[in-house]
């Protein structure tokens, strides 16, 4: 009888190459599930920049003139609402306020944008 040779890989490899194949596949689903979670903020905070960015350009375009306070008020926008706030302080400087205005997510207290506008009273007199 003739010894036959077989060629191939055995068991113990197959298994090996599995665990470490696994390993990299996972290692790709936690990156791909962090990507998505910066995405997604990314997005919100760029909602939340446009809202800051109205409610600026409300406060400074208002008939009724700034006045010192603050003011808040829940918006809509891109399917999910918003909060936010504005407070108008005097500065050291006559005849003109700072603007400060925050935005969350609805009923959450972590601010995802402030932006800050100065505004010329003297201009609107």
């Amino acid at each position: 009888m003739r010894k036959t040779s077989e060629s191939g890989f055995t068991l113990v490899e197959v298994l090996a190459s599995l665990v470490i194949f696994s390993i990299a596949i996972l290692g790709l689903m936690h990156a791909g599930a962090e990507n998505i979670k910066a995405v997604q903020l990314i997005e919100q905070k760029q909602v939340a920049g446009i809202i800051a960015d109205n409610q600026l350009i409300l406060a400074q375009t208002d008939e009724r003139g700034l006045r010192v306070g603050t003011s808040q008020e829940t918006v809509e926008m891109n399917g999910q609402k918003w909060d936010w706030d504005l407070r108008v302080e005097e500065t050291d400087l006559d005849g003109f306020l700072r603007l400060v205005v925050n935005v969350r997510e609805e009923n959450q207290d972590r601010i995802l944008i402030s932006r800050t506008a100065f505004a010329d009273v003297t201009a609107q007199e």
